[in-house]
Parts: C-alpha cells; sequence; structure tokens
C-alpha cells in the first residue's frame, strides 16, 4: 500500500485474487467429495404426497429419495461418505443415518430433506436401530467398541455401553431391552443391553459373527442370522437360548418381522430372492425373485407393500406381497453409488 493510503492497481488485484480462491476453497469444502455433479437436489415435497423411502447409497455419499406413491426417485441428499445404517422416527420426521468413514450420525430433517443436525458418537457408526415409540436410537459404534444410547427428542447421548466389534441391533417392543450383535472374530456373540440402565446384562455366544436382527411382534422371539450359515435362526428371548432355525437360501442377509399374516420376511443374497417364512411352521411359505445381490429390506405402514434394494443390479425391487410379485424395478444408482439399506416413513 502506497503512503497515501490507498490502494495501487496491483494491490487490488491481489486482494482480489485472495478472496476468490478463499471462496472457491470454502464451496469446495462445503460439497461433499463422493457428491458427483449430476446428483440433483431432492424436489419439494407438497403435501398429501405419499409417504417417502430413503436409500442409502454405498460409495455414493447420499441418500435416495424415493416417492413411494409414483415410485420416482426425487433427488438425493448429501451424507457422509459411505453410509452405513438407517432409522426412521415413528412419526416420520427425522431419519438417522451413520456412516463408516466418519464419527457422527446425520439428522435429516424429513420436511427439507437436508442434515439438520450431527451428533458426535465415534469412529465408525455403521448399526442403527429405534425403539417402537421413537423415544431412543440404539447407535452401534463399531470402530469405538460400544453402544451409544440417544434420546431422539433433544438428539443428545444419554448412555454409552462398551461391547467389541459391535454391529446391528433390535430393539424389544417395549423399548426396554436392546439385542446387540457383536462381531469380534474370536467371540461372536449377541450382546443383551437394558437401554433403561445403559448397561450389558447378559449375551448369547455364537459360533459365527450375526448378520441381521428382528423381534417377533410380541417380543418372545428374535430372529437373526449369522456369518455363513444358510439359515435363520431363533432365539426364545425369555431363556436366551436357540431353538430352531429355519432354512432360508444362501447367505441370507436383510431382514424383517412382520406383523401381519405374511411372516418373516427376508433376502436370501446369492439366490437373489426375497424369502417369507411361515413363523408357526418354521418353513418358507413363498419366494419371490428380485435383482442381483439384494442387501435391504423394508415395508410400507400397512405391510402390503415391501422394498428391496439390489446392490448388484442398482436399482430396487418393489413387492406387491399379498400377490407375491414384483411390481416395479426402480434405476437407484444413477449417481454412482449403490443401494443398500433402506427405511420409509409411515403415512402422514
Amino acid at each position: 500500500m502506497n503512503i497515501s493510503g490507498r490502494r495501487t492497481s496491483s494491490e487490488r488485484f491481489a486482494a482480489l485474487r485472495v478472496s476468490l480462491i478463499a471462496g472457491l476453497c470454502f464451496a469446495l469444502a462445503c460439497v461433499p467429495a463422493a457428491m458427483p455433479a449430476s446428483a440433483r437436489p431432492v424436489e419439494s415435497i407438497s403435501a398429501g404426497r405419499a409417504p417417502k423411502a430413503y436409500i442409502a447409497l454405498h460409495d455414493g455419499g447420499a441418500l435416495a429419495v424415493l416417492d413411494t406413491g409414483t415410485n420416482r426417485v426425487l433427488g438425493y441428499i448429501p451424507v457422509s461418505l459411505d453410509p452405513s445404517g438407517l432409522a426412521v422416527t415413528p412419526d416420520g420426521h427425522k431419519v438417522y443415518v451413520g456412516s463408516d468413514e466418519v464419527s457422527t450420525v446425520g439428522v435429516v430433517d424429513t420436511a427439507t430433506d437436508r442434515i439438520a443436525a450431527r451428533i458426535e458418537v465415534g469412529r465408525s457408526p455403521r448399526g442403527l436401530s429405534i425403539s417402537r415409540d421413537g423415544r431412543r436410537l440404539v447407535v452401534s459404534v463399531w470402530g469405538a467398541d460400544e453402544v451409544v444410547i440417544v434420546d431422539t427428542t433433544t438428539d443428545r447421548i444419554t448412555g454409552r455401553v462398551p461391547i467389541v466389534k459391535p454391529d446391528r441391533s433390535a430393539i424389544s417392543p417395549d423399548g426396554r431391552i436392546a439385542y446387540v450383535g457383536s462381531t469380534s472374530l474370536d467371540n461372536p456373540a449377541l450382546a443383551i443391553v437394558d437401554l433403561t440402565r445403559s448397561a450389558k446384562i447378559g449375551k448369547v455366544a455364537l459360533s459365527h459373527a450375526p448378520g441381521a436382527l428382528a423381534f417377533s411382534p410380541d417380543g418372545k422371539s428374535l430372529y437373526f442370522t449369522v456369518e455363513g450359515v444358510d439359515s435363520l435362526q431363533i432365539l426364545d428371548t425369555g431363556r436366551n437360548e436357540v431353538v430352531g432355525e429355519v432354512p432360508a437360501g444362501a447367505s441370507p442377509h436383510g431382514l424383517l418381522a412382520s406383523s401381519a399374516a405374511h411372516g418373516e420376511l427376508i433376502v436370501s443374497r446369492l439366490r437373489n430372492e426375497l424369502e417369507i417364512l411361515d413363523p408357526v411352521r418354521n418353513t418358507v411359505s413363498g419366494i419371490v425373485t428380485v435383482g442381483r445381490l439384494p442387501h435391504g429390506i423394508a415395508t410400507s405402514a400397512d405391510e402390503r407393500t415391501v422394498y428391496v434394494t439390489n446392490e448388484g443390479s442398482g436399482d430396487l425391487s418393489v413387492i406387491d406381497l399379498v400377490d407375491r410379485k414384483v411390481v416395479a424395478t426402480v434405476s437407484i444408482d444413477t449417481i454412482g453409488g449403490t443401494p443398500r439399506e433402506i427405511v420409509v416413513q409411515p403415512p402422514p
């Protein structure tokens, strides 16, 4: 600057260049690295539209948002790289999303379809489940070897429970107990957590790492899959003993326990099937062919429609559970990510 206090032309240019570079750096920092330029934001949702489904896109750094009335992708929500684990509140107002690559759980406001907050929980929060009353969120923080309990009203942590390599979990219908899959190579087990006291109260030792878990509607049974075993395991939660198993195809993956008359629903990964199990006879009562390498599963609130994400074919199978047939196939991976977990809003 000259002695008059005014900037020369070269000084003004230098200042402008610094300002432009700083602005560009800020803009780039705000865009997730995995979010392609072709990804479009979510369209505004008009009143009265059907519930939305949220689909985690692995390697895509985004959630795809689907209008379940039209089976059309409305757009994408940028989230952390490699989203893993989804949960939706019973009122449909929030969707929680974890990630293997960060230490936070993102909170999506479904009214705006934007990240409204992030909850710091620890490295690699990969498994999420929510109680039926919507008051508690259970986060399996794989990288920190603990389970974190979150009050969904405040989105604040209310408890931490040490568990080795926790993954997926299931919460009892009364919201008091959670079973958490501990995927330790040396000591795989189902850890039993008292959510009211934030304490581990027991475990069920297993020979293989547990996968998907789901309670029966009455809470008396826990259904779960285990790595390398082509069957569904049935645990008596009163005795905490495995009391049976049902052949369930090759490498069963996602799992839901239906409260309707349709039975338990699982996806057989290598056979590319949705399998419907009769919980009374413990047999397969129906099979629907879906896309390649099915991964996640969700149902509509009335449990008449099932949504299965297909990681291998990059699409979503929409199934009429009454007629037991695929009624639509929706392409999901148009931005480069592969569909995995899925949750569906309840109706307004």
